[in-house]
């Protein structure tokens, strides 16, 4: 007979339910936990294709990771008192806690973006750009273009702004590596102008509602 190598509790079910107990409650349990830690993303997609806050790469990182950190600690204070979740090896327990801390990211990025640009009123910036690059995949009709612009009025800091491929080909600056640094594109002298069609976030963040060219008129 060979050794049982694996690391899960004998006799505890990795996917079925307590036959001992009311099932009801069991899947309201179940239920409620998907949607938070599901519902989560799908709110955050919906906020990123609708609402998505003009913020540097940076401090999206940042507090993304600050606020993943704050929901895996906030996880420890609700207690695994249960027998069966008391019982998972403890690698189990910390990703379960850790998917806890991504969906609580998700959910107050998502609302927080939500609520920040629903409703706020439409307004145009002219922006300077620097460069323009692409993703790597092969086949170039998966490929996503950026363009590196400077988006906040008297700043320097460059941001990279998803555009369609019609604004892409028509902006006549550099084409840059993915791999460029941020110091590099920072010295570079801006080559032409980008319109962003930007809402007025009632949170103090304006959001990106479309990238478009300049008209005549603006040039």
């Amino acid at each position: 007979m060979s050794a049982n190598t694996s690391s899960w509790p004998k006799g505890l079910n990795r996917w079925g339910f307590d036959p001992r107990k009311p099932l009801a409650p069991q899947v309201a349990s179940a239920a409620a936990q998907m949607v938070f830690i599901l519902g989560g993303p799908a709110v955050a997609l919906f906020m990123i294709a609708r609402y998505r806050p003009l913020i540097a790469d940076q401090t999206l990182y940042v507090s993304g990771l600050s606020f993943i950190a704050i929901g895996f600690l906030a996880s420890l204070a609700v207690p695994l008192n249960r027998k069966e979740l008391s019982r998972l090896p403890a690698t189990s327990r910390f990703l379960y806690r850790v998917s806890l801390g991504f969906a609580f990211t998700a959910w107050v990025f998502g609302l927080g973006g939500i609520a920040n640009g629903f409703g706020t009123p439409i307004f145009v910036r002219d922006v300077p750009v620097v460069a323009k690059h692409e993703t790597l995949e092969r086949d170039p009709a998966r490929r996503t273009h950026y363009v590196s612009a400077r988006p906040w009025p008297g700043s320097r800091q460059v941001q990279d702004i998803n555009a369609p491929l019609s604004v892409y080909d028509s902006l006549q600056v550099p084409t840059t590596t993915i791999h460029t640094s941020s110091a590099e594109l920072q010295a570079m002298p801006h080559a032409a102008k980008l319109r962003l069609v930007l809402g007025k976030g009632r949170l103090g963040l304006d959001w990106l509602k479309t990238v478009e060219l300049p008209d005549s008129r603006a040039q």
